[in-house]
């Protein structure tokens, strides 16, 4: 654990956080704010402001805003870029650490340019992968590859990509280390919740008490398997009138391939059809589930399995890199070929009818989240990482990094 020695010192270092969106931090980066924080780091967050802007300041969380778009648009990015430049300038940052593609790069150039002593980039996931087209594949490499050349680190949070970013040359093995992924296995227990407390969740959300329930959770974007995951559940449906689906995620109307929820309506089965977008209470909808599901098309190290992988859920999922981390098939639940809706309706369907396959595959997943999935070794690493980085630029005292009270003004 580290200490926290920020009230030590008049100026600890300034740590600036970038990524496009502020649902990033509150889903994904919280711990990782909390522990440099502890670590006794001046931590401030720069992103688009949206729906989670809220819950971050009343928590007391650092905020700039930044509008950064996930799409390319050549004027709103060279505004974005400058904003972040001058921030990192005005405010002499000592670290700055990006997320996510599109803020990677705008983040790592613009750091680059402010002279930041020490850039950290966290690889959730390559955006690229072996099912895009040649070209598009290609462009997302070099891109890649561009931003690289501003980092002093990069964390990759899955193994694959540690390998790929070697192989095709995005950065040498000596500037990558493995992050991983995890979550508070604290609060995702599931002998946190009773049959009560899961038999209220049920009933406030209209769905039976002996109900199967399918859940996913992901934006509203073909990418993540919405269709495919459709058209399966309507065969199952159509044969097993107690099985309801629960999609848990946000519309997504800026992507290319968003979804209207309008479009999910199946007027037949709207009732066991349960859209409840973004939600805070991800725990307690998973105490309430029977199956996870995520037949994604590309995912980075997937947090929402991991999820429901400590919540003791079976996991069906594509198998890609990042769900394979999460599932091993037949032991904690079962890899489906991408894009197959009838691979996938039979996997769900193998499910929902054997209920102590459910169990086994269950327990496993919990079992496996304990060992592998714990964010405090997460947060841990990154602080560990950074510290390193100010070291090795003298800016921390060698025998005391992660110690800002131990600084050198950059």
């Amino acid at each position: 654990m580290t200490t926290d020695h920020s009230s030590r010192h008049p100026t600890p270092l300034r740590v600036a956080l970038v990524a496009s969106v502020d649902t990033t931090f509150q889903a994904l980066l919280a711990a990782q704010v909390r522990a440099l924080e502890q670590a006794g780091y001046d931590v401030t967050c720069l992103c688009t402001p949206g729906p989670s802007r809220e819950w971050l300041l009343d928590r007391g969380f650092k905020m700039v805003d930044v509008p950064i778009r996930r799409r390319i648009s050549p004027l709103v990015d060279l505004r974005a870029l400058w904003r972040l430049y001058a921030y990192f300038r005005r405010e002499r940052i000592a670290v700055v650490h990006t997320h996510t593609p599109k803020a990677g790069l705008l983040g790592q150039m613009a750091a680059w340019l402010a002279r930041v002593p020490v850039i950290v980039n966290t690889a959730h996931g390559f955006y690229f992968h072996d099912h895009m087209p040649p070209a598009k594949h290609r462009f997302y490499v070099l891109m890649e590859w561009l931003a690289s050349r501003f980092t002093s680190m990069i964390l990759c949070q899955n193994p694959e990509d540690v390998e790929t970013a070697v192989r095709l040359r995005i950065a040498p093995r000596e500037r990558l280390r493995l992050l991983g992924n995890g979550v508070p296995l604290e609060q995702f227990d599931p002998d946190r919740f009773d049959e009560r407390r899961r038999a209220d969740m049920r009933g406030e959300l209209a769905i039976p008490a002996d109900a199967v329930v399918v859940t996913i959770i992901a934006r509203l974007v073909r990418d993540k398997g919405i269709v495919e995951l459709l058209e399966a559940m309507l065969g199952i449906m159509g044969r097993h009138p107690h099985v309801h689906l629960v999609i848990i995620g946000p519309a997504d109307p800026e992507k290319a391939d968003a979804i209207e929820p309008a479009a999910m309506a199946a007027d037949q089965f709207e009732p066991r059809m349960h859209w409840l977008g973004h939600r805070d209470d991800i725990a307690e909808l998973l105490a309430c589930t029977d199956i996870f599901t995520l037949p994604s098309w590309r995912e980075g190290f997937p947090r929402s399995a991991i999820e429901a992988a400590a919540m003791g859920l079976p996991i069906v999922a594509t198998d890609i890199r990042g769900c394979r981390q999460v599932v091993t098939d037949g032991v904690n639940g079962l890899l489906v070929p991408l894009r197959d809706p009838r691979e996938l309706e039979r996997a769900l369907e193998r499910l929902i009818t054997e209920p102590a396959l459910r169990s086994r595959l269950g327990a496993a997943g919990r079992e496996r989240a304990l060992r592998e999935f714990c964010e405090r070794r997460v947060c841990e690493l990154v602080v560990e990482t950074i510290g390193e980085q100010l070291t090795r630029r003298r800016l921390l005292d060698p025998d005391a990094a992660g110690k800002p009270e131990t600084v050198r003004t950059p």
